[in-house]
């Protein structure tokens, strides 16, 4: 066993029991990437699973409020019942972020992208928003690149 790997298991070792599942998911992640990427649907589930959980404490806490089967994930119930969540995933092979929003009991989603057009002039930032009856409008932004963030060839 070479001395790096021998390291790394004297560093497992060593890791406190309550640990070992983040240490865990980060080799797994670390042995085949690709795979253990999120997509948006797996940040669409796992943001649903998170955001019941947090729509259900908050009305449990206040006496007032709805418990949904539809909500998001790293995010915040607001005091007024509003909820907004968020997730990194990839689509497409692209970088984006999943939001999930319940406005005055409204639910919606928001998919958001940003990329360098091909000839590395512009930033290109799409948001898909889709609401729960299923309609679907897309929103674009264009803004040149600035010097500081170009590409380096």
């Amino acid at each position: 066993m070479n001395e790096l790997r021998e390291q790394l298991h004297k560093l497992v070792d060593e890791l406190p029991d309550h640990t070992l599942e983040h240490a865990k998911t980060a080799l797994v992640y670390c042995g085949k990437p690709e795979e253990q990427r999120m997509t948006i649907e797996r940040a669409k589930q796992r943001a649903k699973e998170n955001s019941e959980r947090r729509l259900r404490e908050y009305a449990e806490r206040t006496g007032r409020g709805f418990i949904s089967g539809i909500g998001g994930g790293g995010g915040h119930t607001f005091a007024d019942g509003n909820h907004h969540s968020s997730m990194v995933a990839f689509e497409d092979g692209k970088d984006a972020t999943y939001h999930l929003y319940v406005y005055h009991g409204t639910v919606f989603e928001i998919i958001e992208t940003i990329e360098v057009s091909e000839d590395d002039q512009r930033l290109i930032r799409r948001e898909r928003i889709k609401g729960i009856d299923g309609t679907e409008q897309i929103l674009t932004a264009v803004l040149p690149v600035s010097p500081i963030g170009s590409r380096l060839s």
